[in-house]
């Protein structure tokens, strides 16, 4: 059985369902020297500045993945979050929070999913070389689903066709960070938060 529910996490001085990607430039360089010495698990931000290159690039990719997929472009960038739970994401924030997301209260189309994340649409392209701080001493290849952007009612087949469940416990066993959820896409920024649950 798949996990009814979404989790968003964030950082609690900034808040939650913010995308980094519609900062502005000097927005992303204030935040950047803000975040880059903070003490947490993964510090996306001490990666500098191109690592939001790739971050845009790959979030321009799953908007392209959207439209082919719904035949029309969303009006925003989406927000994340994983689908269930997986708390060790809290500590990629100083202060992390998160926030508990029914699947009943979305549309087909205001959520998608991708395993293992956005990211890999950069590297299936060969548009940018993966990130080894995401991998650790494992490589990145290919596999046929990184280019698939799934509904929640596809989601039950390919986690039995790919052997999803399977390939979380492995990563989960490695302590890697990649590849230890399904990622999930929030499309429509004026969804009902009605029933959401905020957890400190």
């Amino acid at each position: 059985m798949l996990p009814s529910f979404l989790t968003h996490y964030y950082e609690a001085e900034r808040g939650p369902f913010k995308n980094v990607c519609d900062l502005s430039d000097a927005e992303l360089d204030r935040l950047i020297a803000a975040e880059k010495d903070a003490d947490t698990a993964f510090n996306r931000f001490a990666l500098g500045k191109d690592f939001f290159k790739i971050r845009r690039a790959a979030d321009d990719l799953l908007i392209e993945k959207y439209t082919e997929k719904f035949g029309c472009t969303p009006l925003n960038r989406p927000f994340y979050a994983v689908l269930g739970e997986f708390d060790r994401t809290l500590s990629m924030y100083r202060d992390g929070r998160s926030v508990r997301l029914e699947m009943s209260q979305f549309s087909r189309e205001q959520v998608t999913f991708m395993y293992p994340d956005h990211f890999v649409l950069v590297w299936s392209r060969k548009l940018f070389p993966p990130i080894p701080a995401l991998f650790g001493p494992y490589r990145y290849s290919y596999e046929p689903f990184h280019d698939r952007l799934f509904t929640y009612d596809e989601l039950a087949d390919a986690v039995i066709r790919y052997s999803l469940e399977a390939r979380i416990a492995w990563a989960k066993r490695q302590n890697l960070w990649v590849s230890s959820y399904i990622e999930a896409h929030i499309w429509d920024p004026g969804y009902s938060q009605q029933g959401a649950v905020l957890k400190g």
